[in-house]
């Protein structure tokens, strides 16, 4: 039967043979999720090779971030991974739906830690209401990576009356209301994200300084901030509460084993149902809010199996499969609890004390929302996923994402308050700034010179030009009209007094001959568009081939364009390009040979945007890049800001940006000269050079000199 079968439809078969021993391989390994962290937690690159082995169970699949590995299991491109319950959180939200198989912990205790107010019996505070004019010993912040402004604020946020105030922003109405509402506290460490407006902030609101060993300075370095800080400052008398970690409560007063470093009489717990139990008591503490252990999940489908064998795993053997496998989904030295049953994300995570409602407080009516304006469907996923995860850690306002056509209609749609912020490259910003009357609220800054857009001109090596006043009347090529490139050589003519008409377009018209400036605005024909031939010479790749097709004489574009032209396999298919047949004109080896410097992109608000808002906003994008950015402080990083998204580069924001700032360098000490927004902004008026109308003013300048130094003597 099989024989006719296959004579009768041998492809049929084949394929189906196929198909059946490919599910099969594929069934035979688990994919876990990999998230590869920073120095000894870096462990792909030595463990994952031992996956390999044919014993092995399981196979690694490399994700960018733990959002990234969760996306890839509901997408089927993994069966499981560690998440933390902040990712959980971000899961549900997104109606992503896995699977909790098993907790990951280092101890016995049911979740990771338990956070619990503590208070100084002396101060005489029964319940929650006692609290107002009381002194507060709080942990601070700068540690967000283990304790999130969720569960840093959880106290105040449910006891203290908050206030929305619209001539304050978000933040600073959480920072007044708990000034007012407390007599003195210490909240040391970083408010907000940005230097001088913590400062202004601190300076403000003394009072929540006040209680700090160094108030003046009220940063991470004091002695009453972090963990055990607020513990030290009730139990040394300067505060009434603390808010703390219950296992941290316990070894500070004694009650775990180990030496203790105050006596447990005369403080008590203090509880949400408006009760007290003494410290020294045996009942069992009151929790206002735990945080749950980091889990094991899974898709549906495979979710039983991966259960129990990573129940089964153990360092027995150090060169076994299992053992390597440990090593890559373990943080510290663990014990692995099976959860029973296996559990959806809500269940799992209603049963964490406080933990979903820590992350549901109302905020100011109406919203402050954020609008983002996006352009395509993959910015907008990667905007929601950001939204999602900026929601867990406590980062407010919030941000909501709407998607437009491109960054034109964007554009438009932040000028008609449609949307709020816009991220656009240097080639648009003049266009953003003069066509839509926007402004920059933070530039994406850089490390190296060779990530930067730095733009310069390009020639054949032996042309023979060897200054501007060269390219007169050659060919040029630009990458597009009011671009970085096309700004930066109308400023360096005119600068240089070397155009002859104004206003610039015919300046620049009669100082090149027949070139290709792309989008270039004319009524009729124009010198300026006769080279162009549509998606063959547009952007910096199309003026590069507009030189070395031999149409142009000149091409600006940015160096790095330039650099990896010749080394692009497509370009390379034409055999006559050679890198060494073309060089930068550098017109004075004492000045910098580039016309212009500019980060890879910037975000655009509206130019009318009040300074509360600006800095509402700003604080959280500056939140965003604290957390998600280049300089994570967690072991792996949740959400990846600058880099790789579903498998695509630069989405919504460059993967070479080092940093968000308000300014256009990393380093305040980087002395790059001709910085383009500078450039822009000192644009100044078109000046033709050598024409009779420069002469005529020089003349009656003149006259205006000598008439006054006969009216000195």
């Amino acid at each position: 039967a099989m024989y006719i079968l296959y004579n009768k439809f041998p492809i049929a078969c084949v394929i189906a043979t196929l198909v059946c021993l490919s599910t099969v391989e594929c069934r035979t390994k688990y994919q876990v999720c990999v998230v590869d962290g920073r120095g000894s937690f870096r462990k792909a690159a030595k463990f994952c090779p031992v996956l390999d082995g044919p014993d092995s169970k399981v196979e690694c699949v490399i994700g960018l971030d733990r959002l990234d590995c969760l996306r890839r299991i509901s997408k089927g491109k993994a069966d499981f991974s560690v998440f933390s319950a902040e990712d959980l959180v971000t899961a549900s939200n997104l109606q992503v739906e896995v699977l909790v198989t098993n907790e990951m912990r280092y101890t016995n205790d049911e979740f990771e830690y338990e956070v619990v107010a503590v208070v100084d019996d002396e101060a005489r505070i029964q319940t929650r209401y006692d609290l107002r004019d009381k002194r507060l010993c709080h942990p601070g912040y700068g540690y967000e990576a283990d304790w999130t402004q969720i569960l840093a604020n959880y106290l105040e946020v449910s006891t203290v009356p908050q206030s929305c105030n619209p001539l304050l922003s978000l933040t600073e109405n959480r920072i007044s209301s708990s000034s007012k509402y407390f007599k003195s506290a210490c909240k040391a460490g970083p408010w907000v994200n940005d230097r001088a407006l913590d400062s202004q902030l601190k300076r403000k609101y003394p009072n929540l300084c006040g209680l700090c060993n160094s108030p003046g300075v009220c940063s991470t370095d004091d002695k009453y901030w972090g963990r055990s800080g607020p513990l030290l400052c009730l139990t040394d008398g300067v505060g009434d509460i603390t808010w703390a970690r219950l296992d941290d409560v316990r070894s500070h007063f004694g009650l775990t084993p180990g030496s203790s470093l105050a006596s447990t009489e005369g403080y008590s717990y203090l509880c949400e149902d408006g009760t007290t139990i003494p410290l020294n008591s045996t009942t069992k503490p009151c929790v206002w809010v735990v945080k749950p252990w980091p889990v094991v999940a899974s898709k549906r489908t495979s979710a039983q199996e991966i259960q129990e064998f990573i129940s089964s795993l153990s360092h027995s053997d150090n060169n076994s499969w299992q053992s390597a496998l440990l090593n890559l989904i373990e943080t510290y030295h663990l014990t692995i609890k099976a959860v029973q049953p296996i559990e959806a994300i809500e269940s799992y995570l209603s049963r964490a004390q406080g933990f979903l409602s820590a992350n549901s407080f109302p905020g100011c009516h109406p919203p402050r929302t954020i609008r983002i304006c996006t352009t395509t469907n993959l910015e907008n996923a990667k905007c929601s996923w950001l939204r999602e995860v900026s929601n867990v850690y406590g980062i407010e306002p919030d941000v909501d994402c709407l998607k437009a056509d491109n960054k034109t209609h964007c554009m438009q749609g932040v000028a008609d308050n449609l949307a709020d912020v816009v991220a656009v490259s240097a080639d648009m910003v003049n266009e953003a700034k003069m066509s839509y009357k926007l402004k920059t609220l933070f530039y994406e800054t850089v490390a190296n010179e060779e990530e930067k857009y730095v733009t310069v001109a390009v020639v054949r090596a032996n042309s023979g030009i060897t200054s501007f006043e060269g390219l007169r009347g050659k060919r040029a090529c630009f990458p597009k009209y009011d671009g970085v490139a096309w700004n930066s050589v109308v400023h360096a003519l005119n600068s240089k007094q070397l155009l002859t008409t104004c206003p610039f377009n015919q300046g620049m018209s009669e100082f090149f001959s027949d070139s290709c400036v792309p989008n270039f605005p004319t009524n009729g024909s124009s010198n300026l568009q006769v080279l162009c031939k549509p998606g063959i010479y547009d952007e910096e790749y199309g003026a590069m081939r507009c030189l070395t097709h031999e149409n142009g004489d000149v091409a600006f574009v940015s160096k790095q364009a330039y650099s990896t032209f010749f080394q692009d396999i497509k370009e390379k298919r034409d055999a006559f390009i050679d890198a060494r047949d073309y060089t930068i004109l550098c017109e004075n080896n004492d000045e910098p040979c580039h016309l212009s410097w500019a980060p890879p992109g910037q975000a655009m608000i509206r130019m009318n945007s009040s300074t509360l808002w600006i800095k509402d906003t700003l604080d959280v994008f500056l939140q965003m890049d604290n957390l998600f950015g280049k300089n994570f402080k967690s072991v792996t990083t949740p959400f990846t800001l600058f880099g790789l998204f579903d498998g695509k580069p630069n989405v919504l924001f460059h993967d070479v940006t080092s940093k968000l700032r308000d300014v256009p360098k990393l380093k305040n000490t980087d002395t790059m000269q001709k910085e383009y927004s500078d450039i822009l902004d000192n644009f100044g008026e078109c000046v033709p050079g050598g024409s009779s109308t420069a002469y005529i003013c020089n003349f009656y300048m003149c006259i205006i000199m000598c008439v006054l130094l006969l009216f000195k003597f």
